[in-house]
């Protein structure tokens, strides 16, 4: 701690420990929000995320209207995603934590899949985007697997192979 010429605390410090004890009260008092999940910067409590679904036929139905309402987007990891994917989908690859800003549009609607047993990462970055605002987020009902059981068209470097 600095000190002044009287060797007393300078003012300065003194407000900066202030400042510190303060903010540590208040970390303190944030119990309050221990049961809060955080969407869009408001507190939620109790809050519960239930994924709203889209089936294979609906969405292959809009991709045969060639719909611009729409952003297919594959959790996958880059080198998955380029060896197969739904066409037209993009790469948003699941992480643990989002990094901000997004790159996904927020005026479109998300259409979220993965290759997972139960629809696992595709919920989780469903959620996540959510979070943070998106507000039109649906994940593929039965996702990539059930994709492919339809028999519907993939495309991507392991469908070039076999042309």
């Amino acid at each position: 701690m600095t000190r002044s010429a009287g060797g007393r605390p300078s003012l300065l410090a003194v407000g900066l420990v202030s400042a510190l004890l303060a903010a540590g009260s208040a970390l303190a008092q944030d119990d309050d929000f221990e049961d809060c999940v955080f969407v869009d910067g408001e507190c939620i409590e109790g809050y519960v995320y239930v994924p709203d679904f889209m089936s294979p036929h609906e969405l292959k139905s809009l991709m045969d209207e060639e719909s611009d309402e729409i952003v297919i987007v594959d959790t996958a990891a880059e080198l998955i995603f380029e060896d197969e994917r739904i066409p037209g989908s993009v790469n948003f690859p699941w992480v643990h934590e989002l990094s901000l800003p997004v790159t996904l549009p927020r005026d479109k609607t998300l259409v979220i899949y993965c290759a997972c047993n139960d629809h696992e990462d595709s919920v989780d970055m469903a959620q996540k985007l959510g979070l943070v605002g998106y507000l039109d987020v649906k994940v593929l009902e039965g996702g990539w697997f059930e994709w492919l059981d339809l028999g519907f068209e993939t495309a991507g470097l392991a469908v070039e192979e076999d042309l």
